[in-house]
């Protein structure tokens, strides 16, 4: 049986990882593809995790979802400031960019799962936490084949 908290887990998985084969699937010639789509799904989905696990449960009610537009333009702004000075080794890369903005974007939707009236329990954020940072990591090894 598929409990919320199952459904969750997988619904931090599955989502990139589906998008992230059709990426390969389709543009198998430019890795750098998914790569900057499992960065930015990543990077954002930690972010939002270390928020949402951070908030009081009465914060919880309030600013998990309200919070949910302001932290994504954060992660898309902190995307534009990576690619314009950290991974600025040739020139800054709109095609890059519009991968990571699109890998927050399916993360910023992801983490609306977890809002809700009640927070849901803390290992949940750590298991989201976990997802996060393993696609960040694939997400590096995809960008630099």
């Amino acid at each position: 049986m598929l409990t919320l908290s199952r459904f969750r887990l997988l619904n931090t998985i599955v989502p990139a990882a589906t998008i992230g084969v059709l990426f390969e699937c389709f543009l198998h010639h430019r890795h750098d593809y998914a790569g900057h789509f499992l960065g930015g799904y990543g990077a954002t989905l930690a972010v939002f995790m270390i928020w949402m696990r951070e908030l009081s449960s009465p914060q919880f009610s309030v600013w998990a979802m309200r919070g949910n537009f302001a932290l994504y333009v954060f992660c898309i702004l902190l995307g534009v400031g990576t690619e314009a000075t950290i991974f600025r080794i040739a020139k800054f890369d709109e095609i890059d960019f519009c991968n990571q903005s699109l890998g927050a974007v399916v993360a910023a939707l992801v983490a609306l799962s977890f809002a809700g009236k009640a927070k849901p329990p803390v290992r949940e954020f750590d298991y989201g936490l976990i997802a996060g940072i393993a696609f960040l990591g694939a997400g590096g090894c995809f960008a630099v084949a």
